[in-house]
């Protein structure tokens, strides 16, 4: 599981120096949970999750994300975003996102990364690698865009969440937005993953991660209200021209407004 401070995969980007409140306290009869270790039975429905995911050349998932950023006098307040991605395994993603934050587009062909905020009519791209598991790094690399739960768009969604994992363990169910969900927690040494995950669908409905070797914890949310697998997406989706009245910009200097 990778250590990404990392939205476009859903949106949510920690700023520069962001301060964040601490998780919400466990109620006073908290759910038995086993001992600490990875349980073969969450460690098998987190298996199902990734093989629905990988087995998907195409998917588009929609839904809302929030987090906590610093304000004026060292406070934080909490902002909520909309989001709308498009992925095509193994060289297309399209992304927009909308509400408390600026409004910021991103797209990527396979051979280019391209971003865009119309409220600032600011509009750059650079050139990409050609797939997207090397997209990723490369986005933070170019404009220092860390894509949060990027490992639900890789080539091998399980490799990558569980790669130094050392604690999986399911807390039972739970219901989001009227449907039955199985609630897992995932660990290592840095950070802390939780997923709420469809039984029948075996898609996430929900995630939070939280980063427990940093002294203030910062964590974040993903509420995922809409999944649509192997839908026939065109070249178009993935492709960004210059918008009419937007200024081409460094695109380190388009992507400042990704926070």
């Amino acid at each position: 599981m990778k250590l990404t401070i990392a939205a476009i995969a859903l949106l949510l980007i920690l700023g520069d120096g962001a301060a964040f409140a601490q998780p919400p306290q466990a109620s006073s009869s908290p759910p038995a949970v086993a001992a600490a270790g990875k349980d073969p039975a969450s460690l098998a429905l987190l298996k199902r999750m990734c093989d629905r995911l990988q087995a998907a050349k195409t998917f588009n998932v929609r839904g809302w994300a929030s987090l906590e950023l610093p304000v004026a006098g060292g406070e934080v307040a909490t902002f909520f975003n909309q989001f709308d991605i498009s992925v095509r395994r193994p060289n297309g993603l399209a992304a927009r996102r909308t509400g408390d934050l600026e409004e910021f587009r991103f797209a990527f062909d396979g051979k280019t990364m391209t971003v865009y905020v119309p409220g600032l009519k600011e509009w750059g791209t650079t050139s990409a690698p050609a797939t997207l598991d090397a997209m990723l790094p490369a986005a933070g690399e170019a404009g220092g865009l860390n894509l949060p739960f990027d490992e639900v768009l890789v080539a091998d969604p399980y490799a990558a969440i569980t790669t130094g994992l050392t604690e999986a363990m399911q807390l039972g169910p739970a219901t989001i937005q009227g449907k039955k969900v199985e609630h897992l927690v995932l660990a290592n040494d840095q950070i802390k993953v939780e997923y709420w995950i469809d039984p029948s669908t075996a898609l996430p409905a929900r995630s939070i991660v939280i980063y427990t070797d940093h002294p203030l914890r910062p964590h974040f949310a993903v509420e995922y209200t809409e999944w649509k697998l192997d839908p026939k997406l065109s070249d178009a989706t993935f492709a960004m021209p210059k918008p009419s009245g937007a200024t081409e910009v460094n695109f380190r200097d388009a992507s400042g407004a990704f926070r």
